[in-house]
């Protein structure tokens, strides 16, 4: 079975699905091939200045930053409690994460997609780093035991570029407008379910 997962790195509930997903990759008696899909929420972020995700969502809903990390406390804790993920919304950063969506494009060839996925995911939500900045994309690279001057040739290319543009307009032809979401053969599932549906999709 091929498990297609439509996520961007920025998205809370795309980090839990991502979870969810490797419980079941897990438990399965079968192989599953996993295919990480791009789908960014905010294509037009900046690229260096990387603003703080609750001054971003506090710009956004006109509210204040302390009232914004007021409001990230009930995802905080139900990542935590149902999920084991640890949010650290004070260090959170939201970049553009494009180069991220390329490089874990690049790792699928030596089959590392699904691991520098929950990398780059924990890279934001856990350790605060900056996927903006090229010191700290290579930095996962190097943790996930990958060639970092191969890397740094991708990220001074416009290597994966069009097939992370590709996914989104791919996401739309297939009724997919929202993360995450995923693509068990042929079946769309989407939302942050409970492992009980991933379990059906897969015997389906």
């Amino acid at each position: 079975m091929k498990i297609e997962f439509y996520a961007d790195f920025t998205c809370p509930f795309s980090y839990m699905g991502k979870r969810r997903l490797d419980e079941v990759i897990e438990a399965s008696d079968e192989p599953i091939e996993f295919e990480l899909k791009a789908f960014q929420l905010t294509p037009e972020a900046p690229t260096e200045n990387t603003m703080r995700t609750v001054d971003l969502l506090a710009k956004k809903f006109g509210k204040t930053p302390a009232e914004t990390m007021a409001t990230t406390a009930r995802l905080r804790d139900q990542a935590a409690q149902e999920y084991g993920l640890e949010y650290n919304y004070d260090t959170m950063l939201a970049p553009n994460t494009k180069n991220a969506h390329r490089l874990a494009k690049w790792s699928a060839q030596f089959g590392k997609a699904q691991d520098m996925t929950e990398r780059f995911f924990a890279a934001i939500f856990t350790r605060g780093l900056d996927l903006n900045k090229e010191s700290d994309l290579l930095q996962i690279v190097e943790e996930a035991g990958l060639d970092v001057a191969a890397a740094k040739e991708v990220l001074h290319s416009d290597a994966y570029a069009q097939e992370v543009d590709a996914d989104r307009q791919e996401a739309a032809q297939n009724g997919i407008h929202s993360v995450p979401s995923y693509v068990f053969d042929n079946k769309l599932v989407t939302g942050a379910q409970p492992l009980s549906v991933f379990l059906q999709a897969i015997k389906a």
